[in-house]
């Protein structure tokens, strides 16, 4: 039997729920580990007011240490280290990491977010673990492939050759390096060996994310979009369905509402949100389900970024249909017209949303097979095991 471990787990952002995908998969991988080994976090807060969501670390016994982040205000105008790692850096971390490594042995140290991997020792002699929620660097280069001004380009080719390889070098400090996706185990793999390489997708709770108990009422003309709007690709998503899709969608169907929740609604951009009040944008919501619950599909049209959208898992968890981008579903071993309709562009977008809100038999149909595909591939039952075995690894 695997003796009780030492682990230090050190995070970009609070491992709470409710607020963003990474926090939820961090708070349940903190939950798996504190089952079993003994757990010290480490993490950033964004602001004081965030100290209301750290009750829930309490249930999980674990040990809970805060910094509160202060963002660079340097100008990152052809800089030798990306942003990120300049938002991240900080005198009050690296002396509570050295305090913390001082005091006690551990026999693991996982890092959640390339920007925590400088506060890792290289030298450390313990299993060091990595999480790369996203591979920026592709970001990065997608970002200069869209650029067409010749002066933007030149900028946006440094800052893709500056994430390369301060993602690579980073990634080398560490024993193991744990991705979401099929796409991104592929973008490391450029640069990290394949025995250094894990996926491990995202899970959910789908005992908690259950559908509604009546299927056979109407739901409204109501469209959800969940997700945490600091994340750029999510306020591009809200903004590109507003203005590119959902005009397209009330030349047939006029009374269909778009719902957009999550937290962070302030930095959505309202002139765009308000060419129509068919757009309700509602914000931050303690208990995301009844929203889930009260629409009548999902809808992710993810045009950047990559890792694995936990949106998705809940909206498949909670059995609706879904319309997603072909990079929305990252990930997923779904398949098209079976578990929900994909749609490259927006005049498909459109037209496979008014086909799902006319025919009330295929929602239930794709909803059905999202939600067992869920529980036998995503649920955290499912993943707890391989999670397991990869922090342990280290010690078998």
């Amino acid at each position: 039997m695997m003796p009780s471990l030492n682990i230090l787990f050190l995070t970009a952002y609070l491992p709470v729920l409710g607020v963003h995908g990474g926090g939820m998969r961090m708070f349940h991988n903190l939950k798996i580990l504190s089952q079993k080994h003994q757990v010290t976090l480490l993490s950033f807060m964004e602001s004081e007011s965030e100290r209301d969501y750290l009750p829930q670390l309490e249930e999980l016994e674990i040990e809970v240490k805060t910094v509160l982040r202060r963002p660079s205000t340097a100008n990152h105008l052809f800089v030798p280290k990306p942003r990120e790692h300049d938002e991240y850096h900080s005198s009050q971390m690296i002396a509570l990491v050295q305090e913390t490594l001082a005091r006690r042995r551990f026999d693991v140290i996982q890092a959640e977010f390339l920007q925590m991997g400088q506060h890792v020792p290289r030298d450390l002699p313990i299993f060091k673990i990595l999480t790369e929620h996203e591979v920026h660097y592709a970001n990065f280069y997608a970002d200069f492939k869209a650029e067409t001004h010749p002066f933007g380009k030149i900028k946006k080719f440094y800052d893709w050759i500056v994430q390369l390889n301060y993602e690579a070098k980073v990634c080398q400090g560490f024993d193991r390096i744990v991705c979401m996706t099929d796409e991104d185990l592929k973008l490391l793999s450029e640069f990290v060996p394949p025995h250094k390489l894990s996926k491990i997708p995202i899970g959910v709770d789908s005992d908690y994310f259950q559908p509604r108990d009546s299927v056979t009422e109407s739901p409204p003309r109501r469209l959800l979009f969940v997700g945490n709007y600091r994340h750029t690709p999510n306020r591009e998503a809200v903004h590109y369905f507003a203005r590119e899709i959902l005009p397209r969608i009330h030349r047939v169907i006029p009374d269909v509402e778009f719902c957009v929740v999550g937290a962070n609604a302030d930095m959505l951009d309202r002139h765009t949100l308000s060419q129509t009040d068919k757009v309700k944008v509602i914000g931050y919501v303690k208990d995301i389900r009844t929203f889930y619950q009260e629409a009548a599909l999902f809808v992710a049209p993810i045009r950047t970024g990559s890792g694995m959208r936990v949106k998705l898992l809940e909206a498949f968890s909670m059995g609706m249909a879904v319309v997603a981008s072909p990079l929305a579903t990252y990930g997923f071993t779904v398949k098209n017209e079976d578990h929900l309709l994909q749609a490259p562009t927006s005049e498909s977008f459109a037209a496979q949303t008014i086909r799902l809100l006319q025919d009330p038999c295929l929602r239930l149909r794709l909803g059905s097979n999202a939600r067992k595909m869920i529980q036998e591939h995503y649920d955290w039952k499912v993943i707890e095991p391989q999670f397991l075995e990869l922090v342990e690894s280290g010690h078998a």
